[in-house]
């Protein structure tokens, strides 16, 4: 006689979880949102009074964005092509386009510019606050990642900057994941099954058979190229989608699936891999694109570090990035090096403890999630918590990889709060979920979120001040990274920059000494030279002034440099000189 396998209990939501997604109608929630929309603006209003920093004034002297007509030569040219020295390392058509329209709008209004910064921001936290709604149709929970999103303090700097392409590849990434999921059908099943019961809802799910669109798909795919032209970075989605296609397949692989575990799991692979083809090809696309503009070749190391330097500084540098995402009490743009070369309790073995430590933590957080998720949902939503969740992992964890590869980085100036942009959608999508799992703990959760968000728009208003103009930007840098060489020397080139305002209104006497200063610093750096020079010159001590412009024009190579240095060695050819200094 057969014995009759148990009967597995019918699951239904908990109480709490019901509740908690009425704690918001339809409504409240419009008006919640407008909030926290108006709430950013807010904060960051004090940016549209902000200069121009760092890379701006290049990206604004560039014809490619100042005139029309260019646009082949943004996919044909590196970034720096317009510049004489410029690395061929940056390949980035989609971001000069967005420049682009940045110039078209905006002009040389530095307001204009952090206006577009802002609502590139809140258009990011606004497509993540759709992944949360889509995944797990709770109102709160998208509200909560999209406002810990835009409001925490490691964002200030891809907002106040405004030329960082880290904000506009994110646009794309959750563009791209969104139409995948549309593809995977679980939007579509979900917006149907609503006005189910629990009963009626699973009875739907076994009966129907999805076919997914092929069409979605592609337009994932073609997201997914957009994200990649906006900053190499993207070049993890190919892996980021291949593992999502593997981990959590559509139910269209799953249904037509044997029975059998063998041939479901060689299903649910060639699922997997048809499905990753076109983020395969467009892959393929830009690396070709890629490798004409680049003049025949992929990419540049910026330094020669060996393995073992690169895997001694990796507890250092992860442990960095954790402390930007965790504890962002203070403005971490900029960092000194954490390079190493031997083995050391304090720069190697604590940091990697602390690491091991903060991923245990994680990974215990996700194994109850993952747990509770199976123990209390029904089908349909025990499957959204489950693809919530190895989302938020992948885009927690891959999009920091590349920043984690010294050899690609600028030497002794590598770690930048910046690379954790969209890492953080990630996190908040982690914190999402476990909220939505909270049960009974909820309103404790949404306590302290609430708390934390308050924290977070304090900190991110006195932290964005440090962008307002460069001289703020390295003084800064240079406090928080005494031992940043590159910070350093833009520290000294900001004075520099602030002084030639002296040196324009006449006052040559009180600049000269502060550029002779910087060059007593900085030998190398032509920039302090040239200054000199031109102050020399403008106080007729033309010999000194040939002496340094000359040393100006070797270090830099620039025609302009080289010119004006000819000029004046004309000048003390033919004696028109004054007794030296």
């Amino acid at each position: 006689m057969k014995t009759p396998s148990p009967v597995r209990p019918l699951r239904v939501s908990s109480p709490h979880r019901v509740s908690a997604r009425e704690l918001l109608s339809a409504s409240s929630f419009v008006a919640a949102t407008v909030v926290l929309i108006v709430a950013v603006f807010l904060i960051y209003l004090p940016t549209l009074n902000f200069q121009f920093i760092l890379d701006d004034h290049r990206f604004l002297s560039d014809p490619r964005v100042q005139s029309p007509g260019h646009v082949w030569e943004y996919f044909s040219n590196y970034v720096w092509a317009q510049f004489s020295g410029g690395p061929a390392t940056f390949y980035r058509p989609l971001f000069i386009l967005w420049l682009r329209i940045n110039f078209i709008l905006a002009g040389v209004s530095s307001a204009g510019w952090h206006f577009l910064s802002i609502v590139k921001h809140v258009s990011v936290a606004g497509l993540l606050g759709i992944t949360v709604w889509a995944l797990l149709r709770d109102r709160v929970a998208a509200l909560l990642a999209a406002g810990l999103f835009a409001l925490h303090p490691a964002q200030t700097e891809s907002v106040a900057w405004v030329t960082v392409p880290d904000p506009l590849m994110s646009v794309a990434v959750l563009a791209a994941v969104l139409l995948f999921l549309r593809y995977l059908s679980w939007i579509g099943i979900n917006q149907a099954s609503q006005s189910l019961s629990n009963r009626k809802r699973r009875k739907a799910i076994r009966n129907v058979v999805v076919k997914p669109s092929v069409w979605w798909l592609l337009a994932s795919a073609g997201a997914c190229l957009a994200a990649l032209l906006a900053k190499e970075t993207a070049i993890i989605l190919p892996l980021f989608f291949l593992a999502l296609g593997l981990i959590v397949p559509s139910r269209h692989a799953d249904r037509t699936s044997a029975p059998d575990g063998e041939r479901g799991c060689t299903s649910r692979l060639l699922y997997a891999l048809r499905a990753w083809a076109p983020y395969l090809g467009v892959t393929v696309i830009y690396l070709l694109l890629r490798f004409s503009a680049l003049g025949g070749k992929l990419g540049a190391n910026t330094q020669d570090l060996g393995y073992k330097t690169i895997l001694l500084s990796f507890p250092a540098t992860a442990w960095f990035y954790i402390k930007v995402m965790f504890w962002p009490v203070q403005l971490r743009a900029f960092a000194d090096p954490t390079q190493m070369n031997t083995l050391s309790v304090h720069a190697v073995l604590l940091p990697g403890l602390a690491v091991c430590c903060t991923a245990a933590i994680l990974t215990a957080l996700l194994l109850w999630a993952w747990r509770k998720s199976t123990r209390d949902l029904p089908a349909l939503e025990l499957g959204r918590i489950r693809l919530a969740l190895c989302l938020g992992v992948l885009l927690l964890v891959l999009p920091i990889l590349p920043a984690l590869n010294l050899n690609t980085l600028n030497p002794g100036d590598f770690l930048h709060g910046r690379y954790t942009y969209l890492p953080l959608a990630g996190l908040m999508l982690l914190f999402a979920t476990a909220w939505h799992l909270a049960d009974k703990w909820r309103l404790y959760v949404l306590s302290a979120a609430i708390l934390v968000a308050f924290a977070f728009a304090q900190l991110t208003w006195r932290l964005e001040t440090a962008w307002k103009d460069d001289l703020t930007v390295f003084t800064v840098a240079h406090q928080i990274a005494p031992h940043n060489q590159p910070v350093a020397l833009n520290l000294a080139r900001a004075h520099v920059q602030e002084t030639l305002k002296l040196a324009e209104s006449g006052q040559c006497d009180n600049a000269i000494p502060v550029f002779q200063q910087v060059t007593r610093e900085y030998p190398d750096d032509w920039f302090a030279w040239a200054a000199l020079g031109d102050c020399q010159a403008q106080l007729n001590n033309f010999r000194a002034a040939e002496q340094s412009l000359h040393r100006a024009a070797d270090l830099s190579k620039k025609p302009q440099v080289i010119q004006e240095w000819e000029q004046v060695r004309t000048r003390v050819s033919s004696g028109a000189t004054l007794p030296p200094d």
